[in-house]
């Protein structure tokens, strides 16, 4: 569990979405006077690139490259200005989803991947930092087993 709630921190406490530092390009991509896209160079190697999907001025996705390799992608999938789905690649492979999905601050689950496919999830359905469901998958997609811990 501790490994949850490492991870829990790492992707409720990334660049939030509406406090994003001034960024180096702004975009109108829409053309209704108002950027809804932004580059930041974070150093010479990695970027972020923000987007505003819903046109109210405020980022609600955050992809970070480095290298030129997308390695993470930050939502804000409800529109409050708070992370709420990180997905982290490697070398384009999604690898992890670490899912906020009732939008309260709280990890409820984190998905592994295996070459791209669902291997494994755990969840946290009481919101108490604890894994109390995992549920492993075969390559086909096809949950194999399903764990319940009790504490």
């Amino acid at each position: 569990m501790r490994r949850a709630a490492i991870l829990l921190a790492v992707a409720l406490n990334l660049i939030s979405c509406r406090n994003a530092p001034t960024a180096d390009v702004a975009y109108d991509r829409d053309g209704d006077g108002r950027p809804d896209k932004w580059v930041y160079r974070i150093n010479k190697s990695e970027c972020k690139i923000a987007y505003d999907t819903n046109s109210d001025g405020r980022p609600d996705i955050i992809k970070t490259y480095k290298g030129g390799q997308l390695i993470e992608i930050a939502s804000d999938r409800n529109f409050d200005g708070r992370t709420d789905l990180v997905q982290i690649y490697s070398e384009g492979i999604l690898l992890r989803e670490i899912h906020d999905d009732d939008y309260d601050g709280k990890l409820e689950a984190i998905k592994t991947f295996r070459q791209g496919k669902l291997a494994m999830v755990e969840r946290d359905p009481r919101e108490r930092g604890q894994v109390d469901i995992v549920e492993y998958y075969d390559d086909s997609g096809n949950l194999t087993r399903r764990e319940v811990r009790s504490k």
